[in-house]
């Protein structure tokens, strides 16, 4: 015996109510429930018949969900669950099926159209890049180490843009040394490249733009330029934090490092290179840059490059055949100058110089056969209206020591002018000079005799200007 169905009882629509069939069909008698019989009218009370006290089954009552910005919490979940969807590009209406001329005319018409109209902006994400976006970064930077390195030392690493008055764009990119998490205020070091030209400033208030590595961008303001030292600060304001640079020590001939850039669209290029031992070309008067021996990214003028530990051991300048690298001693304490005296101090010889130990091996026996010179600074010119030519230096001497140093690299060298001139700086005398002691070797006479030179300095090459 089958069981018996469970549920509402049900009731037989006679053939004569409007919701039954046709008239005299037997067969459109149907069951249907009690609630839809009472939706029906079919219980309601009538002649010999009683209204029933069942209400019938209850409805389930629909929960009432709270709402957040005008949409229930499940809705707004489910939109950050699933965002929205790219655009599309727009419906392209069906050919007339009628095969009627004018229909099939008003059909073209509308199909050109829709097809001149500009497509949506659809996104293509990242992450479905198959090839590097330079190759020679994903050349450079191909071990796992190497990319963790560089991807910590990027984050101090920003693009510069600024606008040129032929309404040209300079791109190059700059060095986070500073960031004040109260104020949001970073500074940031670049080429002075950006802001001046032939060593003056090519606007009085340069509209700078600076890119930060999450792609956003913010106003830059210039604090300072040095053309000497080919330098520029600057102070922009920003609402993500970034992080300064480490900094090591200066670089060392024959190290590898890295030159990290950023373009106009914050996208990262490394290069790989080594610090070489050679002497810049004749015309080129800083001769206490070093060298390297690999190319810079185009935008990479103002970029770091670091060492093996990620560490900031210069910035880069481009320059054919080899870029040029300020040592990180030179430009801290450019930095530190100005922050403490508002300018810096730029030593200037009147002449220039060649390290002993650039010159080609069979040069050095030579020398050291014929003079007996294994090491020094050689004279390579000096300027008549100086004082380096009123105190007899002439081209060939050799400078054997200084203040009893004798650490004969050029930016060493340099490094430890620019710091003698902290005394130039506290006196705020123009005319003010300090005694430079020089150990010469004349090759003609063959003699060694002590020279005393007055070293003066130079603020005359940067400019401060006021923030607003």
């Amino acid at each position: 015996m089958p069981p018996k169905r469970r549920g509402t009882k049900a009731a037989v629509v006679p053939t004569s109510h409007p919701a039954a069939g046709p008239a005299g069909d037997a067969s459109a008698e149907r069951r249907i429930t009690r609630l839809r019989s009472r939706e029906l009218g079919l219980e309601a009370a009538g002649a010999g018949d009683v209204a029933s006290d069942d209400p019938g089954p209850v409805r389930k009552k629909r929960k009432v969900h709270p709402t957040v910005g005008g949409k229930s919490v499940r809705a707004a979940a489910a939109a950050r669950a699933d965002p929205p969807a790219r655009p599309q590009p727009p419906d392209l209406p069906p050919y007339p099926k009628s095969g009627n001329s004018n229909d099939i005319l008003n059909w073209a018409i509308e199909f050109r159209r829709i097809c001149a109209l500009p497509g949506p902006d659809i996104v293509i994400p990242c992450t479905v890049r198959r090839e590097p976006e330079d190759t020679r970064t994903a050349r450079d930077v191909a071990s796992t180490a190497d990319k963790s390195l560089i991807l910590k030392a990027a984050r101090s690493v920003v693009g510069i843009s600024s606008s040129m008055p032929d309404g040209k764009i300079l791109h190059c990119t700059g060095i986070v040394v500073d960031w004040n998490e109260t104020r949001k205020l970073a500074t940031i070091v670049t080429c002075s490249a950006t802001v001046c030209y032939d060593g003056a400033l090519v606007h009085p208030k340069p509209k700078l733009l600076v890119r930060l590595p999450n792609k956003a961008t913010a106003k830059g303001q210039l604090l300072f330029f040095n053309a000497h030292y080919r330098i520029a600060l600057l102070e922009a304001l920003v609402d993500s934090p970034l992080e300064p640079a480490n900094f090591g020590s200066s670089p060392k001939f024959g190290q590898q490092v890295f030159a990290l850039a950023r373009d106009k669209q914050s996208s990262l290029f490394a290069r790989r290179g080594t610090v070489l031992w050679e002497e810049p070309p004749i015309f080129l008067k800083s001769r206490y840059l070093l060298s390297l021996s690999s190319e810079i990214a185009l935008c990479g003028t103002g970029g770091p490059a670091i060492d093996e530990h990620g560490n900031v051991v210069g910035m880069t300048f481009s320059r054919l055949p080899n870029p040029d690298i300020l040592s990180i001693s030179i430009l801290q304490t450019c930095i530190e100058m100005w922050r403490k005296c508002s300018r810096v101090a730029c030593p200037f010889l009147g002449m220039d110089l060649r390290a002993f130990g650039v010159l080609d091996v069979s040069h050095q026996e030579e020398i050291q056969l014929e003079h007996g010179i294994s090491d020094g600074f050689i004279v390579d010119m000096v300027c008549t209206d100086y004082i380096a030519s009123s105190l007899g230096i002439s081209n060939g001497d050799v400078i054997v020591s200084y203040n009893g140093h004798r650490d004969f690299t050029l930016h060493t060298f340099e490094k430890y002018l620019l710091n003698l001139g902290w005394g130039f700086l506290g006196s705020f005398d123009s005319s003010w000079t300090t005694d430079l002691e020089l150990e010469l070797y004349d090759p003609v006479k063959r003699n060694t005799r002590c020279v005393i030179f007055p070293l003066g300095f130079s603020d005359t090459s940067e400019e401060v200007l006021p923030l607003p």
